[in-house]
């Protein structure tokens, strides 16, 4: 569909229709669903549930199938709510969040957006002790894609600890971002969680940081096309760019696995420890904290090679210089800012043309 001549009300009535549209065939979906339930025929098919079943045969996430299931139950017992879904009047999840509100508090519900919505709805909710203990401790669960280039994490955990868990993250992403860096709320806190997990694993936020030992596999074929942007992953584990490659290369230890189009074992090099822990000590001494002009932050010094030890950099004092946690994982190695040195110990961050 060309949408390029539309105009912007064009495209604003499109998207609502298109959305009324989606809502009405929901309302026959959730029907069908409601049916099969009745008639228990997913467990013929094999399923343990119908949540499973519409997961698989509809080919959506859990999450989807719980919601469209739940729904479907709620939905029998507030037609008038089914009515203005089919009809178009409002959005599947308005509907969706109505269907829990008892029917004497439903009028007047236009006032409210999505946001505001499931608020009055959560206010009507008991919470009983019962409920209370039935919520137990949470859950955070780690998902992966097709990709892994982002792993999806995403969870619930009970009221007061989230709290506790946005404060400390909050804290923390204060701790290790410098104020001049303009990061949406989402991005400091994903930063922040990275920053208090490795705390937790190396038992410090010093120079003494704890080198971590990986092992990367490398399909030498593939990769040796694609200049490392394809072929290149941890073992057992997620895929791997050439930026972080460089960074895993720079903090640790990592054994090169490589392997050719036949399966044949390829040796790719000895494993290498990039910094020593006396030069380290010397590196950071010398810099007395963090090398790039301005900053002030001493979390999590690390020692990073100017010119890259994959590039033939040399792992001495003098292709050495410290950063902060932010700027060696984040500036330099996720955003691929270049490093211009102004003396021994102060450089200036600069952005590739």
């Amino acid at each position: 569909m060309e949408l390029g001549s539309y105009s912007e009300d064009q495209l604003d009535q499109l998207i609502v229709r298109a959305e009324s549209e989606v809502g009405a065939w929901r309302v026959v979906e959730m029907a069908a669903i409601a049916e099969k339930r009745r008639r228990r025929s997913h467990l013929a098919d094999g399923y343990r549930s119908i949540v499973d079943w519409t997961a698989a045969r509809a080919d959506v996430s859990h999450e989807t199938a719980r919601r469209l299931c739940w729904t479907a139950t709620r939905l029998r017992e507030a037609p008038g709510v089914a009515e203005q879904l089919a009809a178009g009047d409002i959005s599947f999840d308005r509907a969706q969040l109505l269907a829990r509100l008892p029917a004497e508090d439903r009028d007047g519900h236009q006032g409210y957006d999505i946001f505001g919505l499931r608020r009055l709805v959560a206010n009507h909710r008991r919470l009983t002790r019962k409920r209370e203990r039935k919520t137990g401790n949470g859950y955070l669960h780690l998902t992966s894609g097709s990709d892994d280039l982002m792993v999806p994490i995403w969870g619930a955990f009970p009221g007061l600890d989230a709290r506790m868990v946005e404060k400390a993250l909050d804290q923390r992403a204060d701790e290790i971002i410098p104020s001049n860096q303009r990061l949406a709320v989402a991005e400091r806190r994903a930063l922040a969680f990275v920053a208090i997990c490795q705390d937790d694993l190396y038992q410090t936020g010093s120079a003494e940081t704890a080198l971590t030992d990986v092992a990367v596999i490398v399909d030498a074929d593939t990769a040796a096309e694609s200049g490392g942007e394809t072929g290149v992953s941890v073992l057992a584990g997620p895929r791997l760019g050439p930026g972080v490659l460089e960074e895993i290369i720079c903090n640790g230890n990592v054994d090169l696995i490589g392997f050719t189009e036949k399966g044949k074992p390829l040796d790719l090099g000895r494993r290498s420890r990039t910094v020593g822990r006396k030069l380290r000590r010397h590196v950071v001494h010398r810099d007395g904290g963090c090398t790039v002009d301005g900053c002030p932050f001493s979390y999590r010094l690390q020692v990073h090679h100017v010119i890259p030890w994959s590039h033939g950099g040399k792992t001495d004092a003098d292709n050495l210089i410290t950063l902060c946690w932010f700027h060696h994982h984040v500036s330099v190695h996720r955003e691929g800012l270049q490093i211009i040195r102004l003396g021994v110990s102060r450089v200036r961050l600069k952005r590739p043309r």
